[in-house]
Order: structure tokens, then C-alpha cells, then sequence
């Protein structure tokens, strides 16, 4: 993701935003479902809402070869 990119609600009325996260700007949004998000140059609007902490998540396949310690598991 780029610096230069942030993250508008382009639902009509909506005055929400802009988010330097992809993520706030998804969670505003699920709140909502007739909102929707699209990115735009940082240098086309003023004050940005800064991005919040998200964690780190493991995103392998949890039931390698059925193993039930999926990818993290040492001797399959």
C-alpha cells in the first residue's frame, strides 16, 4: 500500500473519512451496507484519520495434510 493512497466512503452524504487505512475504511463500511470505499491521491484531500494497529495474523492453511497443527506442524 502507498503512502501517497487513502481511503474515502463514497456512499452520497457520507462525510466519513478519509482513513490512511484500507481496514478502518472497511470497517466503517460493514457498518453500513450501502457504503462503499475507494482510494484516492493523499495530495487531493486535507486531514487524514491515522491508520489503527492491526495485528499480525497466520494465514497458512491451518489443516495441512490434515494435520492438526495445519502449517505450523514440525514433523508431517
Amino acid at each position: 500500500m502507498s503512502d501517497e493512497i487513502v481511503f474515502v466512503c463514497t456512499a452520497d452524504g457520507c462525510d466519513e473519512g478519509p482513513w490512511e487505512g484500507s481496514h478502518d475504511a472497511m470497517a466503517h463500511c460493514a457498518e453500513h451496507p450501502e457504503h462503499g470505499y475507494t482510494g484516492r491521491p493523499r495530495s487531493e484531500v486535507n486531514e487524514v484519520i491515522p491508520a489503527t494497529a492491526t495485528r499480525k495474523r497466520d494465514n497458512r492453511n491451518l489443516q495441512h495434510k490434515g494435520h492438526p497443527k495445519g502449517a505450523l506442524a514440525q514433523d508431517d
